[in-house]
């Protein structure tokens, strides 16, 4: 896949995205918010980049300019709905280009992919409620709020966190891309 917007390309990942996914990985502010812990090392981000890539889930974000590795966007075909059609959506961005519309613009361009190019018919996704970026990213996406799960998940260090649940159907894009 590669998706192009005004400030980013959505592109499949690569092992040359290796030291820039280290750098956004190891962040002690990114992985967290996401569910996952901090890459501690070099070898465990390659670890962890490789599993990406064979799962064939997840994308690089990268500046459209430079083609550097800001962040990954995520279709999984699994998610709280268990039933055909449907997608979830997973997305991490690296600190230094939070609040700049980096991440609005990629779930917006994955949005229009997912529902033009697929045979999806309700995308969903969900954040911690302690994620306040991420919840205004869905929100400005035009996601319709579901619900909030109490004790969603067990994190990496123990915590177990609530979650904010989103969907949008097919038809709900179709009305927005009217406007």
């Amino acid at each position: 896949m590669r998706l192009f917007g005004e400030k980013i390309t959505i592109r499949d990942l690569t092992f040359k995205d290796s030291k820039d996914f280290y750098e956004f990985g190891k962040d002690p502010n990114i992985g967290p918010q996401a569910g996952w812990k901090p890459f501690p090392n070099y070898d465990v981000a390659c670890r962890m980049l490789s599993n990406l890539i064979l799962s064939k889930e997840t994308y690089a974000i990268t500046e459209i300019d430079s083609n550097k590795l800001i962040g990954t966007i995520s279709i999984y075909n699994y998610g709280i709905r268990k039933y055909k059609f449907v997608k979830s959506l997973g997305f991490s961005l690296a600190s230094a280009y939070h609040n700049k519309g980096y991440m609005t613009e990629a779930v917006k361009l994955v949005i229009n992919y997912i529902f033009k190019k697929t045979d999806c018919k309700l995308i969903e996704v969900g954040c911690h409620t302690d994620n306040l970026a991420s919840k205004r990213v869905i929100e400005k996406c035009g996601f319709k709020y579901d619900g909030k799960l109490e004790k969603f998940k067990a994190l990496y260090d123990g915590r177990i966190v609530d979650a904010y649940f989103y969907s949008m159907t097919k038809e709900e894009f179709e009305e927005m891309e009217l406007i």
